[in-house]
């Protein structure tokens, strides 16, 4: 993978940010820079869905890539101008419930990996969904809930965001504690997962099969 895709997978940012500024220095195309990368960052995926990495590095694999990014993006703007976004998701916790450790992985993977994310935040309201779904038009909706009473305000927004005429505009997907805890049929959503990665990879194949 080279350097920086080596440095990536390892989770080692000191080599990776060596190694960005010694290609930036040597005028290497940061998109080759940024593609590299993000091989490093997929093989940081593969290590956790085979067990080998865990939650506390996957986070740490977002963090790194966009301090890399941080780096990167200059020379980017100057040589190419702004990359086209991959497509747009927008991500959310539903209402009664504030946790987001969850949703906060996969809004910084899908992030690191090329998608303009819309972060609704926590404790959303089912008209806030439907509202920004209307203005922002986002392929892909992401629904993040922990506790087993927020079943009720999934399938909530999602008759709501039906009743507004949006359903067959988008895919919905849940993830969280939840997910573990009831049977997926309870779920009115196209596709539930508590595997980060897993959610990243499934919106990544629903956004391509768009274009």
């Amino acid at each position: 993978m080279g350097k920086l895709g080596d440095a990536m997978a390892a989770l080692n940012k000191d080599d990776l940010m060596a190694a960005v500024n010694q290609e930036l220095e040597a005028n290497r195309d940061p998109l080759d820079m940024v593609e590299e990368a993000r091989r490093g960052l997929e093989k940081v995926g593969e290590e956790f869905d085979q067990g080998n990495y865990y939650l506390m590095e996957l986070m740490w694999a977002a963090e790194i890539f966009k301090d890399a990014m941080a780096l990167i993006q200059p020379k980017l703007q100057e040589m190419h101008g702004s990359a086209e976004s991959k497509g747009t998701v927008m991500v959310g916790t539903v209402a009664g419930d504030v946790h987001d450790l969850g949703k906060n992985i996969v809004r910084d993977l899908l992030n690191c990996s090329g998608y303009t994310v819309i972060d609704l935040g926590v404790d959303v309201p089912t008209q806030t969904f439907v509202d920004q779904i209307a203005e922002h038009k986002p392929q892909v909706v992401g629904m993040s809930a922990l506790l087993t009473a927020a079943i009720d305000e999934v399938n909530k927004a999602v008759k709501a965001i039906e009743a507004a005429g949006l359903r067959d505009s988008i895919k919905i997907i849940v993830g969280g504690g939840i997910v573990g805890e009831v049977k997926r049929a309870m779920l009115n959503v196209d596709h539930a997962t508590t595997n980060a990665n897993e959610g990243v990879r499934i919106i990544g194949q629903w956004i391509a099969g768009d274009k």
